[in-house]
């Protein structure tokens, strides 16, 4: 199974997070837990790819297998 990450802007600290997300997954929960351990609720500001990532998440998303 793939997984697919999506890049959320945390409304705590205001860096874009990886949030894996499975196929088939439904947004739902009241925390989402990104690839670094992070939590954040799910209103967070969007997917938008400007602003500062967080260099945990892109290093692990890179150390991950395919």
């Amino acid at each position: 199974m793939s997984v697919r990450y999506l890049w959320w802007r945390s409304c705590y600290d205001g860096v874009l997070h990886a949030f894996p997300m499975a196929a088939g997954s439904r947004l739902a929960h009241q925390h989402y837990r990104a690839s670094c351990t992070h939590a954040a609720p799910p209103d967070l500001a969007g997917d938008a790819a400007d602003g500062p990532r967080c260099q945990l998440c892109l290093l692990i998303i890179s150390t991950q297998s395919s």
